[in-house]
């Protein structure tokens, strides 16, 4: 039977969650300058003072959320860099698996490269380039899988080749974000990562 202290440090993560849920979609409306505790209380249907339990202030909930991206990216690509199959179709899982979740919460790019983002530094900065160095490890260890079971050319560079997915991918979303209402963000995706397999297979 499950304590009285273990079912509510349960309730307490799982508001935070929903908390953070509510914000990181306040932010895909209107930015991380247009994210308030109200609105945030608003989009998570409780009240304000039930926010303030939780967190601080808006600079401990925009932390959470951007923790909250980065287990979402990596803890994604870990299960499917680990499970079985060939390391490319393995490869093309994470990286179309990454576009969806971009796709699914407009918030991700418009917290990371909008104003009060990553480029401010500090401790947003600090969280996401430590998941950005363990998405970048996922898909290096699944290039060099690749290049050891010789299914691509001999040569290959699998940490460049891991930076040149990464570089792909964020230019995908970047011009997702500018020209939302006309691109396909995972279409875009998936076209520039098989020319880039076409590129890689021997």
């Amino acid at each position: 039977m499950k304590s009285h202290a273990a079912v509510g440090k349960k309730a307490t993560q799982v508001r935070q969650v929903e908390i953070v849920q509510a914000a990181l979609g306040v932010i895909g409306r209107l930015g991380v300058s247009g994210l308030t505790i109200h609105g945030v209380a608003k989009a998570a249907g409780m009240s304000e003072a039930n926010i303030y339990r939780h967190f601080r202030n808006k600079q401990e909930i925009v932390s959470a959320v951007v923790t909250f991206i980065g287990c979402q990216v990596t803890s994604r690509a870990a299960v499917l860099a680990a499970s079985s199959g060939p390391p490319l179709e393995k490869l093309e899982q994470v990286v179309l698996g990454h576009a969806a979740l971009i796709a699914q919460n407009p918030g991700i790019p418009r917290l990371l490269f909008s104003d009060g983002g990553i480029a401010t530094g500090g401790r947003i900065a600090e969280i996401m380039n430590s998941r950005v160095e363990s998405f970048q490890a996922i898909l290096t260890g699944l290039v060099e899988a690749a290049c050891l079971e010789g299914a691509v050319h001999n040569g290959i560079a699998p940490r460049e080749t891991a930076l040149t997915i990464m570089a792909m991918v964020q230019f995908c979303v970047l011009r997702w974000v500018a020209r939302q209402s006309e691109v396909d963000l995972i279409a875009d995706v998936r076209a520039l990562w098989r020319n880039l397999r076409a590129l890689l297979v021997d």
